[in-house]
């Protein structure tokens, strides 16, 4: 049996990998999480299996960590702090993804772990070299606004991983996640745009759209992600490199909202709500005006191939979003 610990095991990545490596039946799986963003809700239908544990853990916590990697062979570490809006604090976005990384990448040292370390598209910024390759060059906005914590707390945990594994000979796999969502997505901003959308359009709101909508992303369903995360997990060909997973359909964040008004056939009117950007940013901040991953690399090394478009995967939360809310009502009925 492969020994693995998951970091931010309740979050929508790492439930669905706790999902799939217990499928398997070659793992045992330590999973930890301080439920700042995670559900125990994700994971309670493993509760019991004899292969998993869970502990609710800060990464902070490096003196628990030592003890809970020692006989671990890969530590998948997911957990991090990701700031939304510029009214938010940049100080847990910064101290917890440094500190966090740190600890893993010191107890891998430690014990002889390999690292599995989620990055993100976020590194990339403003970059208008498109599709996003991992061996490009990265272009980040001014250092004064705070929005850019999270590329560069991701950033130089990247760097601090290359540095344990050409220093200190520890095996590292980075990948960044292109944007991805599930029926277990957080149902705010830091769950991204589409659990918003659904959630909105499902309950006939408004639907906030951020600048005009005509900034674009590639959204992945979070199948794909988890794959793709297996691939680079279990192949030794991947360590000391990056990889991009997602999705490479690119659609604008209106045609998004539109296609799943379409999909929803909610029989009521598509409600749009434009913010301006200096609302939720501040004025200095520039919005990423397109994000779409480069997969040529996950491709050729891992075989991977993304098989869920937007239209299935947009079909597939709003029919489990559905059944939650008919819940919910039934319960409070």
């Amino acid at each position: 049996m492969n020994r693995v610990l998951i970091t931010g095991v309740a979050g929508m990545i790492g439930s669905h990998l706790l999902d799939a490596l217990l499928e398997k039946n070659t793992y045992d799986v330590i999973g930890i999480d301080d439920l700042s963003y995670g559900k125990l809700a994700n994971i309670n239908h493993h509760v019991k299996s004899p292969n998993f544990k869970f502990y609710r853990v800060n990464v902070s916590d490096f003196e628990t960590l030592k003890i809970l990697t020692r006989d671990v062979d890969t530590i998948v570490h997911l957990a991090a702090v990701k700031k939304v809006g510029e009214a938010d604090s940049s100080m847990d976005t910064l101290k917890v993804n440094e500190r966090g990384t740190q600890n893993i990448l010191e107890a891998a040292r430690m014990w002889g772990c390999k690292v599995f370390f989620a990055s993100t598209s976020d590194v990339y910024g403003m970059s208008p070299d498109l599709p996003f390759r991992e061996d490009g060059d990265l272009l980040l906005g001014p250092s004064m606004i705070k929005r850019w914590s999270y590329s560069v707390s991701k950033l130089y945990s990247e760097q601090m991983a290359f540095a344990y594994y050409k220093d200190y000979g520890v095996p590292i796999v980075i990948v960044r996640y292109f944007g991805g969502f599930s029926p277990r997505s957080s149902f705010s901003w830091s769950g991204g745009h589409i659990p918003i959308f659904v959630d909105a359009i499902l309950n006939d709101r408004e639907v906030p759209i951020h600048g005009d909508g005509s900034q674009s992303r590639s959204m992945a369903y979070v199948d794909d992600l988890i794959t793709g995360s297996v691939l680079a997990m279990e192949n030794e060909k991947a360590i000391g490199e990056i990889f991009n997973l997602g999705n490479d359909e690119e659609m604008t964040v209106l045609d998004s909202a539109k296609l799943i008004h379409e999909v929803a056939e909610t029989g009521k009117e598509l409600k749009l709500k434009f913010v301006p950007m200096e609302e939720v940013f501040g004025k200095k901040y520039k919005d990423i005006l397109r994000r779409r991953p480069d997969l040529s690399k996950a491709k050729r090394f891992l075989g991977y191939e993304p098989k869920t478009n937007m239209r299935e995967a947009i079909k597939k939360i709003i029919d489990l979003r559905r059944e939650e809310l008919k819940s919910s009502s039934n319960r409070i009925s």
